[in-house]
Formats: structure tokens, sequence, C-alpha cells
């Protein structure tokens, strides 16, 4: 019905050409440009600049799931630290106490994350928006007290050294730290990016919209809620094992409050419920506090204040403004005539 309101005619079977090759797509050009560009990053810059854009890698899966929770479902979480957390301690303990390598104790970590997701995830079912967002802070602020606290397993406010990660019995280096964590990230934008586009994402969307019109529809509201929380406490998970794998240390000062928040900022900064807005998000907030460090008097003050024109200006976020951007100017440039050859 698109095609024939806008005076075009799809391609019957009989007229198409079978020897002709759809070529690759701009935005599967770019992601594998970019795909290239991450990987060479421990090869062209510094020990500094690659551990910041490893702390970026981590920040866009954490983000990424916090989008699927809160973008897709609308379920608001301000404690998703503690996932993180969990995952990054849980790796830790695991290497520290069993002996077991990285792999598994990861594996682990991401699946301790999802059962806290579910456990946060059931209570908080038949809550409005408001309260949910008091549960995920109460959950927060819980396992951060439990690592602060718990001092003979998790080494309380001095942390834990996590023991150097071996693969196939050689020392695990930084690069190849680096390089783990590259395809993990993309491995989860593409999960999200299946997931979104699949059933589960399109019932995620109709909960967001309306949970009494998603149900009279016949989506399980209960099964979907939980599943988004389940999936988006994996990411985290998934997230604090490599954390703690990039850091080499685990402390609680790094899963307070305030971290949760910014995840949160980074999603509506980036663009609610699109697949580039929280990468875009995590990228430009964990980078802009290491561009403000020759300003260490003003840094938080310069922070809040670009966060502020962020949200004033740009309230759906940064990507759907580009977007709209976009689709303004395309229809502009192709009423353009062509200039007269000579």
């Amino acid at each position: 019905m698109i095609l024939l309101a806008r005076g075009e005619m799809p391609d019957s079977p009989t007229t198409a050409s079978p020897e002709v090759k759809r070529p690759i797509s701009v935005n599967a050009r770019s992601l594998l440009l970019l795909a290239v560009l991450v990987c060479a990053i421990p090869f062209l810059a510094g020990s500094y600049v690659q551990f910041v854009c490893l702390l970026a890698l981590i920040n866009i899966i954490v983000t990424t799931g916090v989008n699927i929770s809160m973008g897709y479902c609308g379920l608001v979480s301000v404690g998703h630290a503690g996932f993180v957390a969990i995952g990054a301690y849980v790796t830790t303990l695991l290497m520290t106490y069993s002996s077991l390598s990285f792999a598994p104790a990861m594996l682990c970590g991401i699946v301790a994350a999802g059962i806290a997701g579910v456990v946060i995830g059931l209570p908080a079912l038949r809550l409005s928006p408001l309260y949910i967002a008091m549960v995920t802070f109460g959950f927060g602020q819980a396992v951060n007290l439990i690592l602060l606290n718990w001092i003979e397993v998790t080494g309380g406010p001095n942390g834990m050294a996590v023991p150097v990660p071996t693969f196939f019995g050689n020392d695990l280096s930084n690069t190849g730290i680096f390089l783990m964590t590259a395809v993990a990230c993309f491995g989860s934008l593409w999960v999200a990016f299946n997931i979104s586009r699949s059933r589960l994402g399109r019932a995620f969307i109709a909960i967001r919209e309306s949970e009494i019109a998603a149900q009279s529809m016949g989506v399980p509201i209960a099964l979907y809620k939980t599943v988004a929380f389940a999936v988006s406490a994996m990411f985290g998970g998934l997230a604090g094992s490599l954390y703690a794998l990039g850091s080499g240390y685990v402390n609680p000062d790094a899963f307070i409050f305030l971290i949760s928040i910014m995840y949160v900022t980074m999603c509506v900064a980036g663009g609610l419920g699109t697949i580039a807005g929280p990468v875009v998000g995590a990228i430009i907030l964990t980078i802009l506090p290491e561009l403000l460090r020759p300003f260490a008097e003003y840094k938080e003050f310069l922070s809040g204040l670009i966060l502020l024109g962020f949200l004033v200006l740009m309230p759906r976020g940064l990507v759907p403004l580009l977007t709209s951007w976009k689709s303004r100017l395309m229809p502009k440039l192709a009423r353009q005539p062509a200039p007269e050859s000579v």
C-alpha cells in the first residue's frame, strides 16, 4: 500500500532479474568500518586511550541492556549498577576462590545477574513506573551495602584484585581483553537489534505504549516484563564481568547510585528506544569527563551544564534529532535541479 501511494510499483516475480545483486547497505558498511576502527585502537593508541575506549565499550553494553527494559518496555531502572556489580564480583570470586578460567566465570556472572533481574522483576510486575524505579533503586543500594559490609568475601571498601585471565595457558594481554570486549559489544548490539525486530520486541513496545491494549491483544504482560528485566540484567552482568577483567580490580565505589543514573542519562541523551541512541550516549558521556580533566575545578559544573543542554535542547535524544533533520533535508536535496552540463 505504501508503494502504491507513492506511485511506485513493486517488482513482480516475472520481471525481477536474478543476476542483479543487492549492494551492501550503507548501515552494514558503516558498521563494518566501525568494527575495523574499534579493533585497530589497541594497535594505534596508547594505554590510556585504550582504557577509555574499553570503558566506552563496556558502557555501551550496559546502556543497550537498559534500553531494552526502559526504552522498549518502559520499565524504569535506576539500579542497574547493581547488576553490573553482581557480574563483576561473581566473576572475580569464582576466578579467585574456585580457580575457574575467565570464560565459565563470566558465564556464571551473567547468569547470576539474570537471576537477580528475574527476582527484581517479579515483585515489580503490578507496580507503576514510579514504584518500579523505587524498587530498582533499593536493589542497587542493597547490593552496594552488601559489597561494603561483607568484608570476609568481597573485601569491603578495599575491594578485590582480579586474577589475570588466561587463554590456553597464556596470560590474556590488555589488547586481548580489549578485542574480547569489542566482540562482546558488537554481539550485544546484534542481539538487541534482533530483539527489537522480533515478536518479543514488538510485545515490549506494545507494553510500553499501553499495557491495557497489549493485554487485550493477548500479550502476557507478566511474562514479558520479567523477560525484559532478565535480559537487561544479563547485559549488565556481561558488562560487569568485562569491567572486572579490564580494570583488574573491583571496588564498591564503582557501582554506586550515581553510576546507575549515568547509565540512564546515557540512554536519554542518545535516544531511548533506538539501537544507536545508547551507543552515542555512552561514547559521549564516557569521553566527555576525560576531555574536561584540564578543567578539574569546574569539571562537575561543566558536565552538568552540558548534560542539561542535552536534555533541554534535545529532549528525545541526539539520534532521533539527527534522524528528523535527515528526513527533512533529503527531500529538499532531491527536489534541487541537477546542474546543466556545458
